[in-house]
């Protein structure tokens, strides 16, 4: 009986011993899992604070958006980001225009319709003319035009 008994507890203790990694394992991985959730919240509540004072730097440091005129063909619209911003290139008869993509409705992205060389507003249906002007729709301001210079045949927003 002494014999048996050693090896029942070896092999009591091997289940012990198996069982205890797992439980353990499962405590470690809950407090990961709690450590995360406060990470998470913690980054949400600050990330915008970050970002709202990382902004005045990152617009300082913006770089000029540079598009070539012969890139530009008339009627044609040219897309860019400019200062976190969607802007809109327009080459018209009188020359190259230059918008910020926002409606003045509600800031959604207009978007040009060459057959009819005006802007439409996809959210509510505004519409403005090639220059910017109010054509239609619960819109009252015109499209802000974005200040650009040329210098050597390239259009320069800075």
């Amino acid at each position: 009986m002494s014999h048996e008994h050693p090896h029942h507890h070896d092999h009591g203790h091997e289940h012990d011993a198996s069982g205890e990694p797992v439980s353990g394992a499962r405590r470690r991985f809950c407090q990961v899992c709690i450590g995360s959730a406060t990470a998470i919240t913690v980054g949400t509540v600050v990330y915008p604070i970050v970002a709202f004072l990382k902004l005045p730097l990152r617009l300082g440091d913006a770089k000029p958006v540079e598009i070539p005129l012969d890139r530009l063909s008339p009627g044609q619209a040219y897309y860019a980001d400019f200062q976190g911003q969607q802007v809109i290139v327009v080459m018209t008869e009188a020359g190259p225009r230059v918008f910020d993509a926002a409606c003045t409705h509600l800031g959604c992205n207009v978007v040009w319709d060459t057959a009819h060389s005006n802007f439409h507003c996809p959210c509510h249906g505004a519409v403005f003319s090639g220059e910017g002007k109010v054509v239609s729709g619960p819109v009252s301001s015109p499209l802000r035009e974005i200040p650009f210079e040329i210098k050597n045949g390239v259009l320069v927003i800075a």
